[in-house]
């Protein structure tokens, strides 16, 4: 278990001088989570953990016959201590992506806020808005505020900030839920690929950069104020993590997941190729060149397929899996 830690700080080493950002000071406030190689051992609703010994557990997924018990992780949630088992079976084979030249049909994916995920195929996903509706938004804002008016240190203080911790799990759960069954729709079609959107979320979170007025020195308004609402909403529909499903299930399924630059997909007019902003108002799409209209995000998942479709068919060293 030591060594794992030693692990995990040569991990963060890594990437600081790969400029991902400086290792973080752990203490034991902070160090929530810690991982067993080796000993480690299931039976019916009994796990033994080295130095811990045997302790009873809620076992939510037996494991199947055949499989040796790789590593565990233990994790501390809000609502109590987690574990995950890494398992593994020699014999089963890899699962294997069907070859791209045999891709005949692909079905694109443009993610939105409105909407979840818009499919080219016209079919819309609702999007629940989980932390961001107005009863959630509400009841955040009420315990965070309980939070802030306890004295710093006290146990009332913890109490509260346990509490509101328990309702973000809440929510994370349910989003996780919900992503899991969008991905099993999405990846459950009757196609060979799938096509997203190859987005960075965490550029798009970013803040405004600041404006200074060159006579005066202050500061001029840079539009953040605005940006933090649609910044919550990004961050509450998880477009990452639905991506990542996305993956994982087509993964097991032999299908192959293609990453698409979305660059003026919503845009362009996919009639006579015209790009404008003002082809799009909201969720109409009227090109200004030759008066073509359709909805503006199942036309972007239509053009985001067929980006797909050029990428398969002409250079195959740009295809993402």
């Amino acid at each position: 278990m030591l060594q794992q830690n030693v692990k995990r700080l040569d991990t963060a080493y890594k990437n600081f001088f790969e400029g991902r950002g400086f290792p973080k000071f752990k203490n034991r406030s902070n160090f929530t989570s810690f991982t067993y190689q080796m000993g480690v051992k299931v039976q019916g609703s009994k796990i033994y953990l080295p130095k811990l010994g045997w302790m009873r557990f809620h076992n939510s997924r037996v494991i199947p016959e055949g499989f040796t018990i790789k590593a565990a992780t233990i994790r501390k949630r809000q609502n109590g201590w987690d574990v995950s088992i890494r398992i593994e079976d020699k014999s089963i084979p890899d699962y294997i992506s069907k070859p791209l030249n045999e891709i005949n049909s692909l079905l694109g994916c443009d993610l939105g806020i409105t909407k979840l995920v818009h499919l080219s195929d016209s079919y819309q996903i609702e999007n629940p808005r989980f932390s961001t509706n107005k009863k959630a938004k509400r009841t955040l804002k009420i315990r965070q505020r309980r939070v802030s008016k306890k004295v710093k240190g006290s146990n009332n203080r913890k109490k509260s900030a346990k509490r509101l911790g328990r309702l973000h799990k809440k929510i994370a759960d349910k989003r996780s839920a919900y992503q899991w069954e969008t991905a099993n729709k999405i990846v459950s079609r009757k196609v060979d690929a799938i096509a997203v959107e190859n987005l960075n979320v965490s550029g798009m979170l970013r803040r405004c950069k600041v404006k200074i007025d060159e006579k005066t020195g202050r500061f001029l308004k840079n539009g953040q104020s605005r940006k933090k609402g649609l910044n919550r909403s990004i961050s509450d529909a998880g477009w990452s993590d639905l991506i990542l499903k996305i993956e994982y299930l087509a993964v097991k399924q032999g299908k192959i997941v293609i990453k698409v630059n979305p660059k003026n997909s919503s845009q362009e007019c996919r009639n006579c190729g015209h790009i404008d902003k003002s082809n799009r108002d909201g969720e109409k799409f009227i090109c200004t060149h030759c008066g073509y209209h359709e909805h503006a995000d199942i036309g972007a998942a239509k053009t985001i397929r067929d980006r797909a479709f050029e990428i398969v068919r002409g250079d195959s060293t740009k295809l993402a899996v």
